[in-house]
């Protein structure tokens, strides 16, 4: 439990994450499950929240696509990343991917071609309705 505490108090964990140091520790199954189960009855983990967090945290730099590799990478399971995405709904995505879109203008000057545009905003793993309706939006505004 001491080890587990103390690899939680640098930051939060998924339970793969907690499970994969535990094990790198040297502790049997038995006992990683038992440290495990406890942290969780406890609320220590909750890959519900922490999905929920990351992408609170991280919207405005990935879209939902690229959240959802980074979460699962982390062994979130897949309904999991699901449930936290659509409560999130696609208005956040479409919002994230603007604002980002804009400072990518404001950066170049305005002189930013959309298809450059929308490359940007793909590498950075936004979805292509996020990524059209941007187009849409900014070429609404500026004629």
């Amino acid at each position: 439990m001491s080890i587990a505490f103390r690899v939680l108090a640098y930051r939060r964990r998924t339970t793969r994450e907690l499970t994969d140091k535990l094990e790198e520790h040297g502790f049997s199954v038995e006992v990683t499950r038992s440290v495990i189960d406890t942290m969780s009855r406890y609320g220590y983990i909750d890959d519900k929240a922490y999905a929920r967090l990351w992408i609170e945290q991280r919207l405005y730099k990935r879209g939902f696509p690229g959240l959802k590799r980074e979460l699962m990478q982390k062994g979130v399971a897949t309904s999991i990343i699901e449930e936290t995405i659509a409560e999130a709904g696609p208005e956040a995505e479409f919002k994230a991917a603007f604002v980002l879109a804009l400072k990518k203008l404001t950066q170049s000057g305005g002189d930013c071609p959309f298809p450059q545009l929308a490359r940007f905003l793909q590498n950075r793993g936004y979805s292509y309705e996020s990524i059209n309706r941007v187009g849409r939006t900014i070429t609404d505004n500026a004629g």
